[in-house]
C-alpha cells in the first residue's frame, strides 16, 4: 500500500476507482486492493455502497474500467446484496454486448451474473429471453449461467441445446454447459451429444466425448438406464483414429463405459494398446478391462506402465486412466494392482492401495 495509505489517508471509492484506470500498474494495483477490501470487509452497509458503486460504474456507457471492474465483482462480491441484483443485471449486460464472444472477462461476467441468479432466482426468468440476443456475447455468457445453476435451470435445457448450432464461441459454452446438466434429462441430452461427436470435429468434439463420457459414467453409477444411442460405437470408433491425442483417449474411455463391446471395438481397442501416446494407451487397456473383453494384453500394458521402472508420465497416465474408471467395473484387474502395489513408491503406491480399497 502506499505511504498515504498508511498515514491514515482514507480515499474513498471514486477515488480508488479513479485510480483503476491510472497508466501507472502500481496504482492500479493498489486500487484493485483497496476496492476488494472494502468489497468484503466492513459493516454490511459499507459493503453494500462499495458494491453499488462499482456496479454504477461497470454500467456506465464511456467506463474504460470493465475488466478490472468483473474481476473484482466475481472474486470478492459474495453474497450480492439482494437490493442489487437488479443493477447487476443491467450493468453486466450492458457490458457484454460491448464485448466480444471469446472475451476473457466474459467468464468473469457470466459468474457475476450466476452469483446474481442464486441468491435472486427470479433474475433467472429475465435471463431466459437473452439466448436469442443479437449479440453472440450475450449469448455465450447465457450459455455459461445457466450450466451453473443445477437443477434451478434444468427448464433452459432444451433452449440451451439450441445453442449448439450457434457459432463457435457460443457453442462452446453451450456445450460445458450441456455436460453440467446432462443428467437431468438424458434421454434429451445423450442423443444430442452423440450428434456432436458425429458432425464435429476439434475442441468441440473433445468437449463432446468428455461430456457423454461424463453421462454414461454417471448413469452406471447411478445405476440408471441408459437412453437408446443407436450408431454410438461406429460413431466413437470414428474419433478413436482422430490425430489429436486427448480425443483417442476420450474416444476410448467412453468405449469403456458404454457397455459390451463389439469384436470390431474391441480390435480397435487393442491396437491403441500401442498407441504413441501412454495417456491413449492406458485409456485403451482400462476400457477392455471395464467392458470385460479379453484382457491379458491391456493388464499386461498397465502392469508395464506401473511398475517402477517406468516413466513418472508412464505411472500418471496409468493410474489416472484407472482411477477414472468405476471401480466395481476394475475386478479382474485387482491381481495385477496388488502385485505392482508392493513394488510401487511415493504417490503411485499411496493411489494404487487407495483404488485396491475400492474394489468389490
Amino acid at each position: 500500500m502506499s505511504s498515504e495509505r498508511n498515514r491514515g489517508r482514507v480515499r474513498t471509492v471514486e477515488e480508488w476507482l479513479g485510480r483503476l484506470s491510472s497508466r501507472d500498474a502500481g496504482a492500479r494495483e493498489e486500487a484493485l486492493s483497496a476496492l476488494e477490501e472494502l468489497l468484503v470487509s466492513g459493516a454490511p452497509e459499507s459493503r453494500e455502497r462499495t458494491a453499488r458503486a462499482l456496479l454504477e460504474e461497470l454500467g456506465r456507457p464511456g467506463t474504460a474500467v470493465s475488466e478490472p471492474l468483473l474481476f473484482l465483482l466475481q472474486r470478492g462480491w459474495w453474497p450480492p446484496q439482494a437490493g442489487l441484483t437488479g443493477l447487476a443485471l443491467q450493468s453486466v449486460l450492458a457490458v457484454l454486448t460491448r464485448m466480444d464472444a471469446d472475451a476473457a472477462a466474459l467468464e468473469h461476467a457470466a459468474t457475476v451474473l450466476t452469483m446474481v441468479c442464486r441468491v435472486d432466482p427470479s433474475q433467472l426468468a429475465a435471463l431466459e429471453g437473452l439466448f436469442q440476443h443479437p449479440q453472440a456475447s450475450v449469448r455465450s455468457a447465457m450459455a455459461r449461467v445457466v450450466g451453473r445453476l443445477g437443477t434451478a435451470a434444468s427448464s433452459a435445457l432444451p433452449t440451451l441445446l439450441k445453442l449448439l448450432d450457434d457459432e463457435e464461441p457460443v457453442a462452446l459454452s453451450a456445450l460445458e454447459s450441456v455436460a453440467a446438466l446432462a443428467l437431468l434429462a438424458p434421454d434429451l441430452t445423450a442423443p444430442r451429444l452423440l450428434e456432436e461427436v458425429r458432425r464435429t470435429d476439434g475442441a468441440r468434439l473433445y468437449l463432446a466425448l468428455v461430456a457423454l463420457r461424463g453421462l454414461l459414467h454417471e448413469l452406471f453409477t447411478d445405476e440408471l438406464p441408459v437412453p437408446a444411442l443407436p450408431g454410438l460405437e461406429s460413431a466413437i470408433l470414428r474419433t478413436l483414429g482422430a490425430p489429436e491425442a486427448p480425443i483417442r483417449q476420450e474416444a476410448a474411455a467412453v468405449l469403456g463405459v458404454s457397455g459390451p463391446l463389439s469384436p470390431a471395438a474391441i480390435a480397435a481397442l487393442r491396437e491403441h494398446l500401442r498407441d504413441e501416446s501412454p495417456y491413449v494407451a492406458a485409456r485403451s487397456a482400462v476400457a477392455l478391462v471395464s467392458a470385460g473383453a479379453p484382457a491379458a494384453e491391456a493388464l499386461f500394458l498397465l502392469k508395464g506402465q506401473l511398475g517402477p521402472a517406468a516413466s513418472r508420465e508412464l505411472q500418471e497416465a496409468a493410474v489416472a486412466a484407472l482411477e477414472d474408471a468405476d471401480p466395481s467395473q476394475l475386478g479382474r484387474a485387482r491381481g495385477m494392482l496388488e502385485t505392482v502395489a508392493r513394488d510401487a513408491a511415493g504417490l503411485t503406491r499411496e493411489a494404487l492401495f487407495e483404488l485396491l480399497g475400492q474394489l468389490p
